[in-house]
């Protein structure tokens, strides 16, 4: 039996005031659902909103001031700080207010930290009792470059004796002393006075094949990376040498010197020049008081640069050019790029050539009346190119050119203030040179040893000359921050001399944690695949001239090493010519950790 519906037996009137009822406590219910709970909801989410778009921007200028900072690093934290702090203001959180800024070094010297912190005032939220929210984000930046070549001491290349000519109040003069070496060496780098090699730059007249790979014209023939005669890889800008700046050498005079900066023909072991009546007594000139036998003598000692003109090596067999030989010094800059860091416009000096037809023994001779006194003041002697008072630490860059012409003012042969040095975009083709120039850079500061470092940038141009059979120099600065990446070695026309077959390898950092023989190593060029005990064998002129060979070095991501130190973390080339053999050889050396410089790790 079917109960009859209660609703539907009311009168209309009554299910009618019924609904009324039921609608306006529904509508009572919706707006206390709105006013306690969608409405705040809401409001919340607002603010929720907002606080996710500022975490947004606090970690992106937490990133950004991180990877800022990062390239001061390991060497002035105080520099790496104060850029970091610029870094996160520009991008609105300036360490004041509301916002603050941490900055603090990582777990590994190359590594900088920084946490940005941001209070922001709550627009609902405050109604329950959350005025304000304060939001954290850090970002560790790691920083593996720019490498430094060649030297982890304030000298680039052998090191001889300065003068010992003094002035009357018995001072030696600028840029003719100390007469001893003037190194200074951070442990546990080794950096004797001889390491066997001169800096070298070619005149762009010179063929490919002498080792010229970037500063070369032209190629003989046969040469790799050459289309038609000309060198494929001829870079006008030259070379980069870095003069590494530390906290402890800022404020202090640093006199940068020159050894023999101008091309003088005498041949690669000296026997070709000075010609003329052999040097009888030790005072020559005002010079060479003392030494002017050894200083002059025509054969390999300390003093022998062993530049080289030879027909043979330069185009179309041209030997009247004198190479011009352009130093110019640039300030730091955070770029990183060395050819648009500002000039040092104290800092420019050009050296013309001197041709082995142009001078004699006679025109070393005060009491000659072919003397020549400008030859005299430069021709193998240390001289001053400038000095200047760094007011912050960081990588200075000296850029070496050969095919920039004579300008500026002329003083006692030496050519100052043509910033031509510096501006000339390309090539100027008028600018010959038939000649090899070698010479060494010193820096000479009263900062301690590490305050300063003289080494070349990413190339290495370099005339070895060990009167032995082997020799073994400082090859590149690979930091921990390199972990996990790939030293990547080159060297161009390396052999000449070798023999039956001469020998490159590659040396671990003595304070690094590698095995003593590096393994991993991959070869490509002339020796192709597994390369035992990352070494190149079986090297001789006649299968590596005007060759590249590349190696390829994995970093392990154990490696550690004594980064705290500018003497730490070097690996090392050994160069062997085989038995009654002597290095003597120009070649070009390139180096580089692969990958980006800086990158963040958390």
């Amino acid at each position: 039996m079917r109960t009859a519906d209660r609703t539907s037996a009311m009168p209309f009137s009554s299910r009618l005031r019924r609904r009324r009822d039921d609608a306006g406590a529904i509508a009572i219910i919706v707006a206390m659902f709105f006013a306690f709970i969608a409405v705040p909801l809401s409001a919340l989410s607002i603010d929720v909103a907002r606080l996710y778009v500022e975490l947004e921007r606090v970690q992106a200028a937490a990133d950004a001031a991180a990877t800022a900072g990062v390239t001061y690093m390991p060497d002035d934290f105080t520099s790496a700080k104060a850029r970091a702090l610029d870094i996160a203001a520009d991008n609105g959180f300036p360490n004041s207010g509301s916002t603050s800024v941490v900055v603090t070094a990582g777990e590994k010297p190359t590594q900088l930290k920084v946490t940005v912190s941001s209070t922001v005032k709550n627009s609902f939220a405050k109604n329950f009792g959350v005025g304000q929210s304060t939001m954290s984000r850090s970002a560790v930046a790691d920083f593996n470059g720019p490498a430094p070549m060649g030297s982890p001491c304030n000298a680039f290349a052998n090191v001889p004796n300065g003068t010992t000519v003094t002035t009357g109040a018995g001072v030696v003069p600028a840029g003719y002393g100390p007469v001893a070496s003037g190194i200074l060496v951070p442990a546990p780098a080794t950096c004797p006075t001889e390491p066997d090699f001169w800096g070298a730059i070619s005149g762009p007249d010179v063929y490919k094949d002498e080792g010229s790979e970037f500063e070369a014209r032209w190629c003989k023939g046969g040469e790799v990376g050459c289309t038609g005669g000309k060198n494929d890889e001829f870079d006008s800008r030259g070379y980069i040498y870095l003069v590494r700046i530390g906290a402890s050498a800022v404020g202090r005079p640093i006199d940068l010197q020159l050894y023999d900066p101008q091309f003088t023909g005498t041949g690669l072991r000296c026997a070709d020049g000075p010609s003329g009546t052999a040097i009888s007594g030790a005072n020559y000139n005002d010079y060479t008081p003392t030494d002017s036998a050894d200083r002059y003598g025509k054969t390999t000692n300390s003093f022998c640069a062993g530049d080289d003109g030879s027909n043979t090596s330069s185009y179309n067999g041209n030997t009247e050019y004198g190479t011009i030989t352009s130093f110019g010094l640039r300030a730091p800059v955070d770029t990183l790029d060395p050819y648009t860091a500002p000039p040092i416009t104290s800092c420019v000096k050009q050296y013309p050539g001197w041709l082995p037809s142009s001078y004699t023994r006679n025109t070393l001779r005060k009491d000659s009346g072919s003397y020549n006194d400008k030859l005299a003041r430069v021709f193998h002697q240390w001289t001053s190119l400038c000095t200047f008072t760094p007011s912050k630490a960081g990588d200075y860059y000296l850029q070496v050119r050969s095919n920039v012409a004579l300008g500026g003012t002329e003083t006692n042969g030496v050519y100052s203030g043509n910033m031509n040095v510096f501006n000339q975009a390309g090539d100027n083709t008028a600018v010959r040179g038939t000649g090899k120039n070698h010479f060494a850079v010193r820096a000479i500061s009263t900062a301690p040893a590490g305050g300063v470092s003289v080494a070349a940038f990413e190339r290495m141009r370099i005339y070895a000359n060990a009167t032995g059979a082997e020799t073994e120099f400082n090859l590149l600065r690979v930091p921990p921050a390199a972990a996990t990446k790939t030293l990547l070695i080159t060297f161009f026309d390396v052999g000449e001399g070798a023999g039956s077959g001469g020998t490159v390898k590659i040396v671990k950092p003595t304070d690094s944690n590698l095995p003593t023989n590096i393994v991993g190593c991959v070869g490509a060029g002339v020796k192709d695949g597994n390369l035992s005990n990352c070494e190149v064998t079986g090297i001789t002129s006649a299968n590596y001239n005007g060759q590249l060979q590349t190696i390829r070095v994995p970093i392990p991501s154990t490696y550690t090493c004594t980064v705290a130190s500018t003497g730490g973390c070097w690996f090392r080339v050994s160069v062997k010519f085989g038995s009654g053999n002597a290095v003597n050889d120009s070649t070009t050396w390139t180096a580089k950790i692969v990958g980006e410089p800086v990158r963040l790790i958390e």
